[in-house]
């Protein structure tokens, strides 16, 4: 847990302010924007935009800001006008930059990957149960499965590799206005 972290951005430099130190970011030195969806709490959703230079460095800002270890404040209206701007002064200072949402293509196979042969299995776990005629084993699997999918859904769905526009950010992976 850390301070709060301001973001401000002036022509072609974005400024950092964590309290501690300022720094000034040169936005032409922007390699990617990343954007992604990211599963919080129950009931919470949490989109992160990650900068990445060209030396390697990078920075990433959330749509959630943790007041405690415990408690999170939704900043909606605040994360998509920021990333919007931002978006727009990277490609103004630099018309090379990539724009991409979802994880990497090796991240989101693996999960996909993972997350149908975690249903198969549990399917495979219900009708083991149903043959045996064990009921509720197969019902608590079967609520299992539910909310398996209910959780990981967004996750293989929103975060699909793509590239994408500069003025034109993806609007499943900012968080909804209003």
């Amino acid at each position: 847990m850390g301070g709060p972290i301001s973001f401000a951005i002036k022509g072609d430099r974005l400024v950092v302010d964590s309290g501690r130190k300022v720094h000034e970011v040169r936005l032409g030195t922007v390699e990617t924007v990343r954007m992604t969806y990211e599963p919080g709490r129950i009931g919470q959703k949490s989109y992160r935009t990650k900068v990445t230079m060209m030396d390697g460095k990078a920075f990433t800002f959330s749509s959630l800001t943790w007041r405690s270890l415990i408690e999170a404040q939704e900043m909606t209206t605040e994360y998509r006008a920021f990333a919007q701007a931002l978006c727009e002064a990277i490609v103004k200072a630099n018309p090379e930059a990539r724009f991409i949402a979802g994880k990497p293509w090796w991240l989101w196979f693996s999960t996909t990957a993972i997350a149908i042969l975690s249903l198969l299995l549990m399917a495979y776990l219900i009708w083991q149960a149903l043959q045996m005629g064990s009921t509720g084993v197969a019902l608590i699997g079967a609520l299992l499965a539910v909310v398996g999918i209910w959780q990981i859904e967004p996750m293989v769905r929103l975060n699909k590799p793509r590239f994408f526009s500069s003025n034109a950010p993806p609007e499943e992976l900012m968080p909804k206005a209003g």
